[in-house]
């Protein structure tokens, strides 16, 4: 018993010791927690003024990351509030930043702070910030890393700009190096950047332009306009200029541009930058160069009717216009087998226009004279190769020679040199053989007119038909007939020919140029048909008089005649039936018909036709729902070539055709119009 006793008491004593051992190990840890409870305390109530005051986010977190600390930006920033719950940072740390985020930590731990410390987070409704902090640590009196505080930016916005601006700078640079035009940036007229497509065009690296003045790699031509501009820039006078300047290459070659030029400027307003686009405008000046000189050309063949004529024109012309050192047109003399010099320019022609030691070459001989023989045109590019060339006034080292034909017979040659090798081009050869085609169609047109005059001067029933008719009005007809007919033919075919010729060249401005040019041409024809229409209202007295229906004639009319959709040919079925000229009466309503479609500016167009009998007339009025015809115009509209349609789809020979036709019946028209309303035209005809 008494063991067992001792054996409780020793029991006891070591529970005592126990418990002892605890309660001291207790107190020492709980000494260790209030010196850091009220180290924190001290810091803490160190940063309240600076934590209602921030407005960026800021937290403090213990070693283990637990946040014991956070204003009011970070509950909103990270979506945590740690007087609600828990927050640990490093439960939001993005699983791919997370070994940077380590890192960072230990770095931490190591110097002390860490600045601009960048990453992604995920806030309490899982959603991805990417945040900038700046960290530190926090120590207690005796040295002992306590905790960590940080300010925490949301930099979300600034990263996705960031991407979306390298995005956009890679996607400009890629637009800058593949644009077709050159692009310069210069600053003070110096270059500082220039694109792929510039050193390609100038042949110089990007080093070796660095630095080089613009006005160095140009011409002198345009240097006194382009100071001038850029002058006028610099004061705030533009902000922007564009000049055509000549470049120089660095291989010796040249190309004509159109530059455009824009100031940068700064916040005062200052120029800081040039920025200059640079177009290669050579090929496209020569393609306009070439169609200026072809136009040219045919406005100055009218009235031309024989070759010695045209041959001085297209010298001159050719020569002067694509800037040729000379150009000569050869006669091919057919009983002596030799080629004549009838016209020139330059060197070869005097102060008279008198070709100089004119030179006679036999067929065959020289390039020109195989031209003549074969029909086929050539283009030397170095004459000293070619044993055929011929010296004139001096040896030239590329020469184009085209024939002119007229019905498979070489007729002439145009031929021009120039003293550099390789001068002519495929688009002159082309050009030059579009002009023989021109000279062959003019001169056959000549040669058929004079046969055509000749045969109807010893038509003797033809002069006695024309002394019935008016003299001058039948004159005119011819002419227009024959002199403005028949060119009209020529253009078209030649302007198709060109078209063909230069498919795979013409811009967008030359095919507008084109389309006018066609459409000018179908004006003329409708106004020479109208003419011939008018000239063949003859005189009462060769009327063919008989029964006319007038529904009859409105139902032929409705199928030749393009009626659209929206307008509607009324007429009743009761229409009279009348003597007179069946053709003339059809071309009276067609012309009224016609008109008023053309005039008709409605969605639902409306032309209505009636009719009223008098005691010796039948008085007709046709009626449409157009734009109308202001009073001032009432009479001046049925005198020819008078109209008020400024579309160009009217000759303003209709409604001359329409009088002179009622007058034929001692009738009358008038109209009654009022502007936007429409249009009644009355016109009676003797019964």
């Amino acid at each position: 018993m008494k063991d067992k006793i001792q054996a409780l008491e020793l029991a006891l004593q070591n529970e005592k010791r126990a418990r002892e051992k605890a309660e001291e190990l207790l107190l020492n840890r709980t000494s260790e927690l209030l010196e850091v409870r009220e180290a924190l305390k001290v810091k803490t109530n160190e940063y309240n003024i600076f934590f209602e005051n921030i407005l960026d986010s800021f937290i403090v977190m213990d070693t283990m990351g637990n946040v014991i600390k956070m204003n009011e930006a970070a509950v909103k920033l990270f979506g945590y509030d740690i007087e609600k719950e828990k927050f640990n940072v490093v439960n939001i740390i993005y699983k791919e930043d997370f070994e940077y985020a380590m890192n960072s930590f230990a770095k931490l731990i190591e110097d002390g702070s860490f600045p601009n410390y960048e990453a992604r987070v995920y806030t309490k409704n899982k959603e991805v910030k990417w945040v900038q902090i700046n960290s530190s640590l926090i120590y207690d009196e005796e040295g002992k890393i306590i905790a960590a505080q940080g300010i925490v930016r949301d930099i979300t916005e600034a990263k996705k700009n960031e991407v979306n601006f390298e995005e956009q700078r890679e996607q400009l640079e890629a637009i800058v190096d593949n644009s077709t035009f050159g692009i310069v940036l210069a600053q003070d007229r110096k270059i500082i950047k220039t694109n792929n497509a510039f050193q390609k065009l100038i042949k110089y690296t990007e080093e070796e332009l660095l630095g080089k003045s613009v006005e160095s790699l140009s011409f002198e031509d345009a240097h006194e306009e382009s100071k001038k501009l850029y002058a006028q820039m610099l004061n705030r006078e533009i902000d922007h200029y564009s000049l055509k300047e000549r470049y120089l290459r660095k291989d010796g070659t040249s190309f004509l541009s159109k530059t455009s030029v824009t100031s940068v400027r700064n916040q005062q307003g200052e120029v800081k930058y040039q920025l200059a686009f640079i177009e290669d405008i050579s090929t496209k000046y020569k393609r306009r160069l070439m169609l200026n000189t072809l136009n040219n050309l045919t406005r100055s063949f009218i009235g031309k009717l024989n070759i010695h004529d045209i041959a001085w024109e297209i010298a001159n012309v050719i020569a002067h216009e694509l800037e040729f050192e000379d150009c000569v047109v050869y006669l091919v003399n057919k009983e002596k087998k030799l080629l004549e010099q009838i016209a020139g320019y330059g060197a070869k022609v005097n102060a008279k226009k008198e070709i100089v030691n004119k030179l006679y070459i036999p067929l065959g001989k020289g390039i020109v004279g195989n031209v003549a023989l074969t029909g086929k045109a050539e283009l030397i590019r170095d004459t000293s190769k070619d044993v055929r060339y011929v010296v004139d006034d001096k040896r030239r080292l590329s020469e184009i020679t085209v024939p002119i034909i007229i019905n498979k017979e070489v007729v002439g040659i145009i031929d021009s040199e120039h003293s550099s090798k390789d001068f002519f081009t495929q688009e002159h050869l082309r050009l030059l053989r579009n002009v023989a085609n021109l000279v062959s169609i003019q001169l056959t047109n000549a040669s058929n007119l004079e046969r055509r005059i000749a045969a109807e001067s010893e038509n003797e029933e033809l002069l006695e038909n024309l002394k019935r008719s008016n003299k001058e009005l039948r004159d005119f007809a011819h002419i227009v007939s024959h002199d403005l007919k028949s060119p009209l033919r020529s253009i078209n075919a030649l302007i198709s020919w060109f078209q063909e010729d230069y498919e795979h060249v013409l811009d967008d401005d030359a095919i507008e140029t084109f389309d006018k040019l066609n459409n000018k041409l179908e004006q003329m024809d409708a106004l020479i048909d109208g003419i011939l229409r008018y000239s063949s209202v003859n005189d009462q007295n060769i009327l063919n008089v008989q029964k006319v229906d007038i529904v009859e004639v409105l139902d032929e009319i409705k199928t030749i005649l393009y009626v659209p959709e929206h307008i509607q040919l009324i007429y009743s079925k009761d229409l009279p039936i009348i003597k007179a000229d069946k053709t003339r009466i059809k071309q009276l309503f067609q012309n009224l018909i016609s008109n008023a479609i053309n005039y008709i500016d409605k969605e639902a167009g409306r032309i209505e036709i009636k009719c009223r009998e008098l005691k010796h007339y039948w008085k007709f009025s046709v009626s449409d729902n157009g734009v109308g015809i202001a009073e001032a115009y009432h009479d001046k509209i049925f005198k020819i070539f008078q109209t008020l349609d400024k579309k160009g789809k009217s000759t303003g020979i209709g409604l001359s055709i329409v009088k002179k036709i009622i007058e034929l019946y001692k009738g009358e028209i008038h109209l009654e119009s009022e502007e936007g309303k429409g249009t009644t035209f009355f016109f009676k005809l003797k019964k």
